[in-house]
């Protein structure tokens, strides 16, 4: 059911994976993802545009979706690593409104107790156990993230654990649903969303029907972060975006478009 696709993929997909930390295992890619990254998705201030990379339709697409979710959630990873203390209430309230896609934020104590959050009480229960451990080969103050599926729809959770003396001593906990990004997407019904273990948004594809349902995702994403599936409704083009160690899976229909 899978095809390998070509190296520029490869390359966007390494280059969203390294960007964030806890991803060493794919760090074999380094090299050829960084021009990708770098002319693609990230751009810094002066680029070489004599050297270019030419994409497919489909790949373009997909890019493009990616960028401006990339984007966000890149300034949030930063805003939150960038706190060297708990954030005061004040704080807290600037975070919410320079990222107002946010559910919430909440201090989650040690064993899991919550503390204060914004709003008081939250939307939707969450368990805050999977921020208790760290990811594989993740460092105790790195990122920390879990996809928990609700009544009300699945909450993405990034987390900003603070230590003392070496032990977890409270964690930040920003969370969001999908949809509140949606409105920073072209055409999000095109478009498809999963972690390891839950789908995050399908859109408007019939994902049943589609060649992603039968993917035993735990086990595939030990061996590769991008590819495309494809059976007999058609082909999916796939590349994983870490965040706080753990993949999201990014999707579209491949082909011509």
């Amino acid at each position: 059911m899978r095809s390998c696709i070509r190296p520029r993929l490869l390359c966007l997909l390494a280059a969203l994976a390294l960007a964030l930390p806890g991803c060493s295992y794919v760090e074999g890619y380094y090299k050829d993802s960084k021009k990708f990254y770098y002319t693609h998705i990230n751009r810094p201030e002066h680029v070489d545009i004599a050297d270019r990379t030419v994409l497919e339709n489909s790949e373009r697409t997909l890019v493009q979706r990616m960028m401006v979710l990339d984007n966000e959630l890149v300034k949030l990873e930063k805003a939150l690593d960038a706190f060297a203390t708990p954030p005061d209430g004040e704080a807290a309230a600037a975070l919410l409104r320079r990222f107002p896609w946010l559910s919430g934020l909440a201090m989650v104590a040690p064993d899991g107790t919550l503390g204060a959050s914004i709003p008081p009480v939250p939307l939707k229960q969450l368990d805050y156990a999977p921020l208790l451990e760290t990811a594989p080969k993740a460092l105790p103050r790195d990122l920390r993230s879990f996809v928990q599926d609700t009544p009300l729809g699945p909450e993405i959770v990034l987390a900003r654990p603070f230590l003392q003396e070496d032990q977890l001593h409270l964690i930040l906990v920003a969370s969001f649903d999908f949809r509140a990004l949606l409105p920073y997407v072209s055409s999000p019904g095109d478009l498809v969303v999963r972690s390891a273990d839950t789908l995050i948004w399908c859109g408007d594809i019939d994902y049943e029907a589609s060649p992603m349902a039968k993917v035993d995702w735990p086990s595939l994403l030990k061996e590769e972060s991008y590819g495309e599936l494809s059976n007999e409704n058609g082909k999916m083009l796939w590349v994983t975006r870490y965040l706080g160690g753990k993949p999201l899976i990014f999707a579209s229909k491949a082909g011509n478009e």
